[in-house]
């Protein structure tokens, strides 16, 4: 036992290798758990402008067959596309609101172009995320 300092150094270093090793493990999980989280989110975000696509498409054409003025369709038009543009920055600008500035250097995209090339780069986690587990 002339030597209990080795083995309480050899303890120590090996709890700290430890506890290094879970950190970064954890730190790796949670970096892939954001990423999965903003192909996710974009993912729902298209569906939502899809189904919100098929609303404005039902709308004009009610608005036809109840023979409303021109001015008043073309009124509709330009606001919806007013709603979506603002739909779709506020949301990237909400998205990267909640980021911490440690965090920004995960997102891969800052506008709702970059947004969509990197939901295209992810297409297949995407898709693989709305497959119902049902379906064969």
């Amino acid at each position: 036992m002339e030597h209990w300092w080795l083995y309480l150094l050899v303890f120590i270093f090996g709890y700290m290798t430890h506890k290094t090793f879970y950190f970064l493990k954890s730190l790796r999980l949670s970096l892939i758990l954001l990423r999965s989280s903003h192909v996710i989110y974009l993912s729902a975000l298209t569906k939502a402008l899809e189904h919100l696509s098929y609303a404005h498409e039902t709308a004009l054409q009610h608005l036809a067959t109840t023979e409303k003025t021109s001015a008043q369709i073309t009124s509709f038009k330009f606001r919806f596309d007013d709603d979506v543009k603002k739909l779709k920055t506020r949301s990237i600008d909400v998205l990267l609101e909640l980021h911490p500035p440690f965090f920004r250097s995960t997102l891969e995209f800052e506008d709702w172009a970059g947004a969509m090339e990197h939901l295209t780069t992810h297409r297949e986690a995407a898709l693989a995320f709305w497959k119902d587990p049902h379906d064969k």
